[in-house]
């Protein structure tokens, strides 16, 4: 019986190391199936753009296509058109000599098709400045393509052909549900080589690289080279989550660093180009500011996230729904981190839309549907207008109050920590109505009453505050005194 025990321990530690050698880390997908079913949908792009005869001017250190940084990865190859005589050559009739026809650039890049009935969509950049575009698909037809409509601010473009049948099409996916670690599949044309495909996972998510305002790229170690542009990024179920834009490269080849436009943004962008032949963003009609430390402190958030409304431009969407002081945190169920976020999920949303916002007002989180519209036309060039108003910050309490009249008080963006407002307890959000027998309408409105206290001499301002006292409860409208400096 004693040598059972260790007989027994034994048998339980080879099972345990066997189970262990069984357990294998899952491999990568195989995608072969799915390349397969995708390729046909993908397009080589080349365009034809005239250049300056000049082959020995330096290369410009402000070209994207020459910077060693977040490049576009379209790729330049300089056509074949030379000098001397040609078929197409005109003759100068002032002198008699005959002219070589202009140079031309041929950029490369991919695209996809969107639409069966022969619509498809790449980067603006690829086509920009373009007089002729064709497609090559993945069987060698090859089709002169017509620029239906361009977003430079997006850089999208979408393209039509006349196939003469339907042609296959993409799935679009929702690239908001992406996580860092998903599989993804890159298909593209770089450096002229059609129909390559290359896997990887995505690195990160919300990229910002400075190209553009409305950047927001899925980062991915997929190899991505020039010519890429314009082509798709799949995910594991084949659906579109991007579009290849941009490479970080020091010489100008992979190095696992790609960026894609997500489909969040490309999606309704893509459908507005080939209805309508341009973009209309959304617009909400509200200035902000990114919630700081101390703003969550005063006004009770559980983060730094979000955007705090300053000020909202009459008959906009957010008119008569939000009001300065309220911190936006979703928006269509997209979390709003700050200002740009709110920008870029805001240009997402296609006009006469209805979007679910959530926001923080008065310690407690409330919601509202807003109706999304095009922005305000635009004054034309060289017409003088009023100079936006800014935030006016009142030193001598020490608060920023927004410097729209709501002719309803003067409305506390933000206070000074230290400052004689927070110790008189007043908190960001709060109301001032009135100024002793002077009643407020305005930021302005408050600026001038604090300003006849101080030509009379007189150190403490009796404020009418409306607004959740230092408890978190609204017990109404309600009188402070507060020490001016």
């Amino acid at each position: 019986m004693t040598l059972l025990r260790p007989l027994l321990l034994a048998v339980i530690c080879l099972s345990a190391t066997l189970g262990t050698a069984h357990a294998s880390p899952p491999m990568p997908p195989n995608l072969a199936d799915l390349a397969g079913k995708l390729l046909p949908t993908v397009v080589s792009v080349a365009s034809t753009a005239p250049v300056a005869d000049n082959p020995n001017q330096p290369a410009d250190p402000n070209d994207p296509n020459s910077a060693p940084n977040a490049t576009p990865n379209a790729s330049p190859n300089q056509g074949k058109a030379t000098g001397g005589l040609h078929p197409n050559s005109a003759a100068d009739p002032t002198s008699g000599s005959v002219l070589p026809p202009p140079k031309a650039e041929e950029a490369l890049g991919s695209g996809f098709v969107i639409d069966p009935a022969g619509f498809i969509l790449t980067n603006d950049h690829v086509i920009d400045g373009a007089t002729s575009v064709t497609v090559t698909f993945q069987d060698g037809t090859i089709l002169p393509a017509a620029v239906v409509g361009t977003d430079k601010d997006g850089d999208l473009a979408v393209l039509k052909v006349d196939a003469g049948h339907k042609l296959p099409a993409v799935s679009f996916g929702d690239s908001t549900k992406l996580r860092v670690g998903d599989w993804v599949l890159a298909i593209g044309n770089p450096f002229g080589l059609a129909g390559s495909t290359s896997a990887g996972i995505v690195s990160a998510l919300h990229r910002n690289i400075s190209e553009g305002k409305f950047d927001d790229f899925i980062q991915t170690d997929a190899t991505i080279n020039r010519g890429n542009s314009g082509g798709p990024l799949f995910n594991a179920a084949g659906q579109v989550i991007g579009v290849n834009s941009a490479i970080y490269s020091p010489s100008g080849g992979s190095i696992g660093i790609g960026f894609a436009i997500p489909s969040a943004m490309v999606q309704p962008i893509a459908a507005s180009l080939e209805a309508n032949g341009a973009v209309q963003r959304g617009w909400l009609g509200v200035s902000t500011e990114n919630v700081t430390p101390e703003i969550q402190k005063l006004l009770a958030l559980p983060g730094t996230d979000g955007a705090l409304i300053a000020s909202i431009a009459a008959n906009s969407p957010a008119s008569g729904k939000l009001q300065p002081g309220d911190v936006l945190t979703s928006l269509n169920n997209a979390p709003i981190t700050d200002t740009r976020s709110l920008l870029i999920r805001t240009a997402e949303i296609p006009a006469d839309q209805i979007a679910h916002a959530q926001f923080y007002r008065g310690g407690s989180l409330q919601t509202a549907d807003l109706i999304i519209t095009v922005p305000p036309p635009q004054p034309a060039p060289g017409t003088i207008t009023p100079a936006a108003a800014a935030n006016i910050t009142l030193t001598t309490i020490g608060v920023s109050i927004a410097a729209t009249s709501s002719q309803d008080g003067a409305h506390i963006l933000s206070v000074t920590a230290g400052g004689p407002a927070a110790h008189a307890g007043i908190v960001a959000a709060d109301v001032v109505e009135a100024v002793g027998a002077i009643t407020v309408n305005s930021a302005a409105d408050l600026k001038e009453a604090l300003a006849k206290l101080a030509a009379s001499h007189q150190q403490t301002a009796s404020l009418l505050i409306d607004g959740d006292d230092a408890t978190g409860t609204d017990p109404g409208p309600r009188w402070i005194a507060v020490v001016a400096q």
